[in-house]
């Protein structure tokens, strides 16, 4: 769990003193309602269970029946779908009717954004930035993790508000960010950053400072080392400014870029656009996904009824659970994210032969063995196999003498992995640790494809030639 820390809360305590509880409540609704018209409403064909399976298997007989099949084809794809729990009114079939909103009890929401005012920046605070803090201190950790020679020392954040992102980076890093330029079209949001910046501890303010209301395609004194867009690019009206402005922001990139943004179905940085857009960039320099694919092959599941996303639990600040009316001090942000480095991906290093120790010496040398007895490989060998781990994208299944989890492959595949406990010990154990988003570099005692893969024909041929007789026909019968 994170917890933000102390000197961010008294500051932000500092910025909501004079505003009324009273505006400051009907403001949070107002921004829930543009957050849950614009990214919370589920797309037409994602969902997990038989009820989802239903209603695609439905569309598609209608579909074959229709002679206008293309007209009812995009009145189905551009049907929203009312969040779990909600109430439904007379619901057409194909169509599924927008969430209500809170603000106006009854009348149905429509994709709509908010521009921040002093009053809006305020409520943005108190609401949403811990949570923000929480989500991208997790990706920084884990990018400080894998990348331990990487110390970025300039920062670009697109998209900063009150400057979220710098807090978590400082904080990771070890405030080795000296000069930082963040951008925000909200005067508002620029004035709260600014007011921020001043009261932070003298060793986690940059040397050098400049914040920006726009982002140019040929701006000098962007590049940096580090170039951040958290929960800002759904946020943009159009597709097509969200592709340029990814373009735009990996040309001011030097190093690494990370996208971040709500994890649901129309905000998925990793699962549409941007990683397709930069994959598709002419850059004369190569580009590897650092997180969360193991591969350069893109999001696998793009064609299926779920989507990547991730979840990371935040301590709410009082501030917090009384602008939400909540009685829980924890919080689960769900969030995607993709993570790009230039240059090619690290080889996975050649194993070098070891031979396994009596238990006795490796309980007398715990930091030179593992308790199976075999040699611990060193860091740099860990950080380049890393690169080729699967990646664990939902909750794993654990259960009595078994785990089971699903993880995105270095093939492309989203599978179903099972590890028992009479298969591999060491394994077994790390399965029963392991969580939602972690690296997982152990091999299953059984795989299975999972019925909502990618179908055959959108494999590479190498991929095609790893699969079985059982994997094949688990693929032709995709979604049916």
């Amino acid at each position: 769990m994170v917890v933000p820390p102390q000197y961010i809360g008294d500051s932000i305590e500092k910025r909501i003193a004079d505003v009324s509880r009273h505006s400051m409540r009907h403001d949070y609704l107002r921004l829930a309602d543009a957050l849950r018209s614009t990214a919370q409403i589920t797309p037409h064909g994602k969902g997990k269970g038989q009820q989802a399976r239903r209603q695609r298997r439905e569309d598609r007989e209608r579909l074959e029946s229709t002679p206008s099949s293309r007209m009812l084809a995009e009145a189905v794809e551009s049907a929203p779908r009312p969040l779990p729990g909600e109430r439904v009114h007379e619901v057409v079939p194909g169509k599924r009717p927008a969430p209500e909103s809170l603000v106006r009890p009854g009348v149905r929401l429509k994709p709509h954004v908010v521009e921040y005012g002093p009053g809006e920046a305020a409520t943005y605070l108190a609401a949403y930035a811990p949570g923000a803090y929480g989500a991208i201190f997790n990706v920084f950790s884990e990018l400080h993790n894998r990348l331990p020679d990487f110390q970025p020392t300039s920062m670009l954040d697109f998209g900063t508000g009150p400057g979220t992102a710098l807090w978590a980076a400082q904080d990771v890093w070890m405030d080795s960010i000296e000069r930082f330029v963040g951008i925000d079209s909200s005067e508002a949001m620029i004035n709260c950053a600014e007011q921020i910046l001043d009261e932070l501890p003298k060793n986690k303010r940059p040397a050098s400072t400049e914040l920006l209301r726009y982002l140019a395609p040929e701006q000098p004194n962007t590049h940096a080392d580090l170039v951040v867009s958290a929960f800002a690019l759904s946020e943009l009206p159009s597709d097509a400014l969200r592709k340029t402005t990814v373009e735009t922001l990996w040309q001011n990139t030097k190093d690494t870029l990370v996208l971040i943004d709500r994890g649901t179905p129309n905000a998925s940085p990793s699962g549409d656009s941007p990683t397709v857009e930069i994959g598709e960039l002419r850059v004369p320099t190569a580009v590897h996904t650092v997180a969360p694919f193991p591969n350069e092959l893109g999001d696998p599941s793009n064609e299926t009824p779920v989507w990547m996303h991730f979840s990371q639990r935040v301590q709410r600040p009082t501030f917090t659970m009384r602008t939400k009316h909540s009685l829980s001090n924890i919080e689960d942000v769900h969030y995607s994210y993709v993570v790009m480095r230039r240059g090619p991906r690290p080889a996975y290093p050649q194993a070098m032969p070891s031979a396994k120790v009596d238990l006795d010496k490796a309980r007398a040398h715990p930091d030179l063995y593992l308790p199976s007895g075999s040699p611990r490989k060193p860091l740099e060998q860990l950080v380049s196999e890393a690169f080729h781990w699967p990646r664990i994208i939902a909750p794993p299944i654990k259960r009595k003498g078994h785990v089971v989890a699903d993880v995105c492959t270095p093939d492309g595949q989203i599978q179903r992995w099972t590890f028992t406990k009479t298969h591999d010990k060491q394994a077994y154990r790390d399965a029963r640790k392991a969580s939602w988003g972690d690296l997982f570099p152990h091999q299953p005692k059984a795989t299975a494809l999972r019925s909502y893969v990618k179908p055959l024909e959108a494999l590479s041929p190498e991929a095609k030639q790893k699969l079985n007789r059982k994997q094949r026909r688990s693929m032709m019968e995709f979604d049916e």
